[in-house]
Protein backbone atom coordinates (compact mmCIF):
# COMPACT_ATOMS: atom_id res chain seq x y z
CA UNK A 1 0.00 0.00 0.00
CA UNK A 2 1.32 3.67 -1.41
CA UNK A 3 1.80 5.93 1.99
CA UNK A 4 0.04 9.24 1.09
CA UNK A 5 0.80 12.70 2.88
CA UNK A 6 -1.76 15.66 2.38
CA UNK A 7 -0.09 18.77 1.42
CA UNK A 8 -1.87 20.63 4.26
CA UNK A 9 0.45 18.40 6.82
CA UNK A 10 3.88 18.16 4.43
CA UNK A 11 6.42 20.66 4.65
CA UNK A 12 8.47 21.28 1.48
CA UNK A 13 12.32 21.96 1.59
CA UNK A 14 13.11 21.82 4.86
CA UNK A 15 11.95 20.82 8.51
CA UNK A 16 8.72 22.75 10.33
CA UNK A 17 11.35 23.78 12.62
CA UNK A 18 13.29 25.62 9.94
CA UNK A 19 10.88 27.23 8.12
CA UNK A 20 11.01 30.61 9.61
CA UNK A 21 15.30 30.68 10.03
CA UNK A 22 15.85 34.03 6.98
CA UNK A 23 18.39 32.46 5.10
CA UNK A 24 15.87 29.19 4.21
CA UNK A 25 13.66 31.72 3.21
CA UNK A 26 16.08 33.58 0.50
CA UNK A 27 17.64 30.02 -0.49
CA UNK A 28 13.92 28.48 -0.95
CA UNK A 29 12.95 31.50 -3.09
CA UNK A 30 16.10 31.32 -5.38
CA UNK A 31 16.01 27.31 -5.41
CA UNK A 32 11.72 27.72 -6.49
CA UNK A 33 12.44 30.83 -9.05
CA UNK A 34 15.08 28.48 -10.66
CA UNK A 35 12.42 25.28 -10.65
CA UNK A 36 14.23 22.88 -8.93
CA UNK A 37 12.38 20.37 -6.86
CA UNK A 38 12.06 20.60 -3.06
CA UNK A 39 12.22 17.53 -1.05
CA UNK A 40 8.72 16.94 0.63
CA UNK A 41 8.68 16.46 4.41
CA UNK A 42 5.96 14.28 6.67
CA UNK A 43 4.62 15.91 9.76
CA UNK A 44 7.10 13.16 11.35
CA UNK A 45 9.70 14.42 9.80
CA UNK A 46 10.60 11.57 6.95
CA UNK A 47 11.08 12.90 3.57
CA UNK A 48 8.49 11.27 1.38
CA UNK A 49 9.58 13.44 -2.00
CA UNK A 50 13.05 13.62 -3.08
CA UNK A 51 14.99 16.91 -3.87
CA UNK A 52 16.29 19.92 -2.01
CA UNK A 53 17.20 20.24 1.68
CA UNK A 54 17.94 23.25 3.55
CA UNK A 55 18.94 23.08 7.17
CA UNK A 56 20.31 26.20 8.62
CA UNK A 57 22.80 26.83 11.13
CA UNK A 58 21.35 29.59 12.80
CA UNK A 59 24.62 30.85 15.10
CA UNK A 60 26.51 31.69 11.72
CA UNK A 61 23.76 32.70 9.76
CA UNK A 62 24.89 29.68 7.16
CA UNK A 63 22.38 27.28 5.33
CA UNK A 64 23.57 23.85 4.67
CA UNK A 65 21.92 22.47 1.32
CA UNK A 66 21.77 19.10 -0.26
CA UNK A 67 19.67 16.40 -2.38
CA UNK A 68 17.48 14.63 -0.02
CA UNK A 69 16.53 11.27 -1.22
CA UNK A 70 12.50 9.51 0.17
CA UNK A 71 13.62 7.41 3.53
CA UNK A 72 14.05 3.59 2.82
CA UNK A 73 14.52 3.90 -0.97
CA UNK A 74 18.14 2.66 -2.16
CA UNK A 75 19.87 4.22 -5.36
CA UNK A 76 22.18 2.74 -7.64
CA UNK A 77 25.28 4.28 -9.25
CA UNK A 78 23.21 6.25 -12.03
CA UNK A 79 20.91 7.85 -9.41
CA UNK A 80 24.09 8.56 -7.11
CA UNK A 81 25.85 10.54 -10.52
CA UNK A 82 22.47 12.14 -11.53
CA UNK A 83 22.31 13.59 -7.58
CA UNK A 84 25.79 14.71 -7.22
CA UNK A 85 25.09 16.78 -10.53
CA UNK A 86 21.96 18.27 -9.11
CA UNK A 87 24.20 19.23 -5.93
CA UNK A 88 26.86 20.70 -8.75
CA UNK A 89 23.71 22.64 -10.20
CA UNK A 90 22.71 23.61 -6.62
CA UNK A 91 26.33 25.57 -6.43
CA UNK A 92 26.32 27.10 -9.89
CA UNK A 93 22.72 28.70 -8.79
CA UNK A 94 23.67 29.96 -5.54
CA UNK A 95 27.21 31.47 -6.87
CA UNK A 96 25.38 33.12 -9.72
CA UNK A 97 23.75 34.96 -6.89
CA UNK A 98 26.31 36.14 -4.87
CA UNK A 99 26.15 33.39 -2.62
CA UNK A 100 29.46 32.23 -0.54
CA UNK A 101 29.47 28.62 -1.57
CA UNK A 102 31.52 26.07 0.51
CA UNK A 103 31.54 22.26 -0.86
CA UNK A 104 31.17 19.46 1.41
CA UNK A 105 32.63 15.54 -0.01
CA UNK A 106 32.24 12.23 1.37
CA UNK A 107 32.13 8.76 -0.02
CA UNK A 108 29.09 7.05 -1.00
CA UNK A 109 27.79 3.67 -0.09
CA UNK A 110 30.24 2.18 -2.92
CA UNK A 111 33.09 3.83 -1.60
CA UNK A 112 33.05 6.87 -4.63
CA UNK A 113 33.85 10.22 -2.83
CA UNK A 114 31.22 12.58 -4.24
CA UNK A 115 30.24 16.46 -3.35
CA UNK A 116 27.54 15.40 -1.03
CA UNK A 117 26.37 18.73 0.48
CA UNK A 118 26.89 23.03 0.33
CA UNK A 119 27.25 25.28 3.30
CA UNK A 120 25.85 28.73 1.75
CA UNK A 121 26.23 32.12 3.24
CA UNK A 122 23.95 34.63 2.02
CA UNK A 123 25.11 37.71 0.37
CA UNK A 124 26.43 40.75 2.43
CA UNK A 125 23.78 43.33 2.99
CA UNK A 126 23.89 46.70 5.08
CA UNK A 127 20.08 45.70 6.07
CA UNK A 128 20.87 42.34 8.07
CA UNK A 129 17.92 40.60 10.08
CA UNK A 130 16.33 42.58 12.87
CA UNK A 131 18.33 45.58 11.96
CA UNK A 132 16.31 48.65 12.91
CA UNK A 133 16.19 51.39 9.71
CA UNK A 134 14.31 54.31 8.57
CA UNK A 135 12.09 53.99 5.67
CA UNK A 136 11.72 56.95 3.63
CA UNK A 137 9.58 56.24 0.67
CA UNK A 138 9.27 58.52 -2.05
CA UNK A 139 8.55 62.53 -1.96
CA UNK A 140 5.30 61.80 -3.28
CA UNK A 141 4.53 60.43 0.48
CA UNK A 142 5.11 62.77 3.60
CA UNK A 143 6.19 60.21 5.93
CA UNK A 144 9.17 58.59 7.35
CA UNK A 145 8.64 54.97 8.69
CA UNK A 146 10.97 53.18 11.50
CA UNK A 147 10.97 49.44 10.85
CA UNK A 148 12.52 46.29 11.76
CA UNK A 149 14.65 44.16 8.83
CA UNK A 150 12.94 40.70 9.40
CA UNK A 151 14.11 38.88 6.20
CA UNK A 152 17.39 38.87 3.66
CA UNK A 153 17.16 40.79 0.60
CA UNK A 154 14.93 39.28 -2.08
CA UNK A 155 16.07 40.96 -5.34
CA UNK A 156 15.70 44.82 -4.51
CA UNK A 157 13.47 44.60 -1.71
CA UNK A 158 12.89 43.18 2.18
CA UNK A 159 10.35 42.39 4.56
CA UNK A 160 10.49 44.70 7.59
CA UNK A 161 7.90 44.98 10.16
CA UNK A 162 6.78 48.88 10.42
CA UNK A 163 5.93 51.09 13.42
CA UNK A 164 3.86 52.71 11.66
CA UNK A 165 1.57 50.49 10.14
CA UNK A 166 1.95 47.60 12.62
CA UNK A 167 2.57 44.84 10.59
CA UNK A 168 5.17 43.66 7.89
CA UNK A 169 5.58 45.30 4.85
CA UNK A 170 8.13 45.11 1.87
CA UNK A 171 10.46 47.89 1.21
CA UNK A 172 13.04 48.94 -1.42
CA UNK A 173 16.55 48.44 0.02
CA UNK A 174 17.04 51.89 -1.74
CA UNK A 175 14.63 53.70 0.35
CA UNK A 176 16.18 52.89 4.08
CA UNK A 177 18.08 54.86 5.93
CA UNK A 178 20.21 54.90 9.29
CA UNK A 179 18.38 56.37 11.91
CA UNK A 180 19.40 59.74 13.05
CA UNK A 181 21.72 59.45 15.55
CA UNK A 182 20.41 60.88 18.95
CA UNK A 183 22.16 63.27 21.16
CA UNK A 184 23.08 62.27 24.46
CA UNK A 185 21.10 62.87 26.88
CA UNK A 186 21.70 66.08 29.01
CA UNK A 187 20.23 66.00 32.72
CA UNK A 188 18.02 64.18 34.58
CA UNK A 189 14.64 62.49 33.56
CA UNK A 190 12.12 64.46 34.67
CA UNK A 191 8.19 63.92 35.23
CA UNK A 192 7.17 66.07 32.12
CA UNK A 193 6.39 65.29 28.65
CA UNK A 194 6.43 67.22 25.48
CA UNK A 195 3.30 66.19 23.50
CA UNK A 196 3.97 66.15 19.49
CA UNK A 197 1.75 65.81 16.71
CA UNK A 198 2.71 63.16 13.39
CA UNK A 199 4.85 65.96 11.99
CA UNK A 200 6.84 66.46 15.38
CA UNK A 201 5.10 70.06 16.22
CA UNK A 202 4.69 70.82 19.83
CA UNK A 203 1.00 70.68 21.57
CA UNK A 204 1.14 70.46 25.07
CA UNK A 205 3.03 69.80 27.79
CA UNK A 206 1.80 67.59 30.52
CA UNK A 207 3.25 65.85 34.33
CA UNK A 208 3.10 62.50 34.94
CA UNK A 209 5.19 59.89 36.38
CA UNK A 210 4.76 57.39 33.46
CA UNK A 211 4.17 57.02 29.44
CA UNK A 212 0.42 56.05 30.27
CA UNK A 213 0.17 58.62 32.80
CA UNK A 214 1.36 61.27 30.20
CA UNK A 215 -1.31 60.08 27.85
CA UNK A 216 -4.23 60.10 30.37
CA UNK A 217 -3.16 63.59 31.09
CA UNK A 218 -2.72 64.82 27.64
CA UNK A 219 -6.71 62.75 26.60
CA UNK A 220 -8.54 65.84 28.00
CA UNK A 221 -6.72 69.21 26.71
CA UNK A 222 -8.76 70.36 23.45
CA UNK A 223 -5.14 70.72 21.73
CA UNK A 224 -4.58 67.31 22.13
CA UNK A 225 -7.81 66.07 21.21
CA UNK A 226 -7.88 67.97 18.28
CA UNK A 227 -4.28 66.83 16.90
CA UNK A 228 -5.24 63.08 17.70
CA UNK A 229 -8.31 63.38 16.02
CA UNK A 230 -6.44 65.29 12.66
CA UNK A 231 -3.33 62.66 12.90
CA UNK A 232 -4.99 59.63 14.49
CA UNK A 233 -1.98 59.49 16.73
CA UNK A 234 0.43 61.45 19.14
CA UNK A 235 3.86 61.39 20.39
CA UNK A 236 5.29 61.66 23.68
CA UNK A 237 8.75 62.63 25.12
CA UNK A 238 10.09 62.76 28.75
CA UNK A 239 11.66 66.31 29.46
CA UNK A 240 15.45 66.46 31.58
CA UNK A 241 15.65 68.94 33.62
CA UNK A 242 18.27 70.13 31.39
CA UNK A 243 15.20 70.68 28.85
CA UNK A 244 13.22 72.26 31.08
CA UNK A 245 13.14 76.45 32.05
CA UNK A 246 12.27 77.37 35.38
CA UNK A 247 8.88 78.08 34.30
CA UNK A 248 8.35 74.85 33.71
CA UNK A 249 9.56 73.47 37.03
Amino acid sequence: MTNTVRASDSTSGCLPASADAPQVKAALRLLTDDGQPLAVFAPVGACVSGGAYLDPRRDTGEVVLAYCGEDGKTTNKHERDERELTTREYAGLFRAAGWSVNEYRENDQAGTERLARLILTPPPTPWPVDAVAMYVPDSSEDYRDVVIIQSLPEGATVEALSARKRKIIRVPLDKLQPLPEVEPLRGEPTDWWRVLNKEGQFIVRVHAETFDGAVAAAAPLPAARQALKRDGGLYYRRLTSWQLSDADQ
